[in-house]
């Protein structure tokens, strides 16, 4: 069966399958409370490798959306989380952006927000076309970079998305371009400019993420370490890199602007020490939310609330968040 989906005047023909089974999802581990389905779907002329996780022994769950954030893969970290909501009865999506992981498109690694904030709506409409989930019960989960983009996909999915977490949420490019190192920012003006000027065709001009006491996408005190964590074992060489032309993008994303014409319930995690989002935006975002929760981790930074002892502190707070937002 096929269905027909207008979005801000693009008519989208989507299969209810959801839509693509060229990639298919691991299955979960013997004993887990869950199944681990394929939930791949289309988003332009490429496919976002998806899986969907679903709760045993519950009919049409909610569902919470998750992708991570600056050039990370949905396998780096987001386990631990995704655990956590499935085990508390919510069906859970983890996907990739197009260009990253198994996903296709093309030019790769290519950091986009305003892309990204397309790969959501996209992974929205494919699970509302699902027979088993409750596709009038969405909630949407982002970190970092993502945790910008879910203010921005809540702010265009109005009636839709019911809750969103936005963790060390990205909310001013030019709040967070200023803190970047004046030393690196003259190669960073020609690598993005130079990266910028390709076309989709030819192979970016790639960057590192992180690198130690050297020129990089992020560069913060806690960076190397904290993103080098996230990283599965043995894609340090190939998956530690973005292509230039976000350090010329970057500055003019604003998901704050998002805020005011946001309509489901937001909580904000914010991280007191974070080197690379400046707390102060944060908090001034949090104050234009018409429906906004917030807490404030002392003393943490950027990437704290992966790890203990606060991944507890906040993943307990999410999930008490989506239960009261998403309950039928």
């Amino acid at each position: 069966m096929l269905s027909v989906i207008k979005r801000r005047g693009v008519t989208l023909l989507v299969g209810a399958m959801a839509l693509v089974s060229s990639v298919v999802a691991a299955p979960a581990p013997p004993g887990t409370p869950y199944t681990v389905v394929n939930a791949s779907f289309a988003c332009q002329t490429a496919t976002c490798d998806a899986e969907l996780w679903l709760p045993k022994g519950v009919s049409k769950p909610a569902v919470i959306v998750m992708a991570h954030g600056f050039g990370a893969l949905k396998d780096w970290g987001l386990q631990p989380y995704a655990e956590r909501f499935v085990k508390a009865g919510f069906a859970v999506v983890r996907f990739d952006y197009r260009g990253f992981g198994k996903s296709g498109g093309q030019p790769r690694r290519v950091v986009d927000g305003q892309e990204h904030v397309k790969d959501w709506l996209s992974a929205i409409d494919a699970l509302r076309l699902r027979g088993d989930v409750d596709g009038s019960r969405i909630g949407l989960w982002g970190s970092s970079f993502s945790g910008g983009q879910v203010l921005v996909v809540a702010s265009q999915s109005r009636g839709v998305v019911r809750a969103v977490s936005a963790q060390v949420p990205f909310v001013n490019g030019l709040q967070s371009a200023l803190t970047y190192p004046l030393k690196y920012q003259p190669r960073a003006a020609w690598d993005g400019l130079r990266d910028l000027l390709r076309s989709d065709q030819q192979e970016p001009i790639y960057i590192p993420i992180v690198a130690k006491d050297g020129f990089a996408a992020l560069v913060c005190p806690e960076c190397v370490e904290g993103y080098g964590k996230l990283i599965t074992p043995g894609q340090e060489s190939t998956e530690n890199k973005v292509a230039a032309r976000i350090l010329m993008t970057l500055p003019w994303f604003k998901p704050a602007s998002s805020a005011p014409h946001i309509s489901a319930p937001v909580l904000v995690i914010a991280a007191e020490k974070d080197g690379l989002i400046p707390v102060q935006g944060v908090r001034d975002m949090v104050k234009e939310l018409p429906h906004g929760e917030y807490l404030e981790l002392k003393g943490a930074d950027h990437f704290s609330p992966y790890t203990q002892p606060l991944f507890e502190q906040v993943v307990s707070r999410q999930t008490a968040f989506f239960l009261k937002n998403l309950a039928r």
